[in-house]
């Protein structure tokens, strides 16, 4: 346990700024996992909205080979397309802004193909905390505080004014 806290005679830990002498404090790890039928309609909907009208129609994983064997319909034709988890990197990111699910931009993202599917892990490594930010309390509100305001901006003649 000792590893953990501070050298003796020194009061805290590193500024939020600095590199911390600890190294990584925490970490924030998202991960979002695609099985096949998302990846088809992942695949067809980044083909089709950058012009190359093809369709993927089924999709085998190669763990092995870090591989999707995707077969994919283009004007009528069958044809067999091989993805690597580095072309399929991009691919996903892009579906997931135009999709607008959030991924953390300064993250290291990778794409881990599985058996069951296609596994994008982001990882933020901080080494130090960000600071805490307290709710600031609200002034106290009375009721009816509105509409002696509203009386307040009438003219000498009753009628309302113009100014808010």
């Amino acid at each position: 346990m000792d590893q953990y806290l501070p050298p003796a005679g020194r009061a805290g830990a590193a500024a939020p700024d600095e590199p911390g002498e600890y190294g990584t404090v925490f970490v924030d790890r998202r991960v979002i996992a695609f099985r096949a039928p998302a990846l088809c309609a992942l695949l067809t909907s980044i083909w089709q909205d950058n012009g190359s009208g093809m369709q993927a129609r089924a999709i085998r994983f190669s763990t092995a080979q870090q591989m999707l064997h995707v077969e994919v319909e283009q004007a009528g034709r069958r044809l067999e397309r091989q993805v690597l988890s580095s072309e399929l990197l991009p691919l996903i990111i892009a579906y997931c802004i135009g999709a607008r699910i959030g991924l953390p931009a300064n993250s290291e993202k990778s794409v881990l193909i599985t058996t069951g599917g296609a596994v994008l892990d982001c990882v933020l490594a901080h080494g130090g905390l960000p600071p805490f930010r307290r709710k600031r309390a609200h002034a106290a509100r009375l009721m009816g505080s509105g509409i002696a305001r509203a009386s307040a901006m009438t003219t000498s003649a009753g009628k309302p004014s113009i100014r808010a």
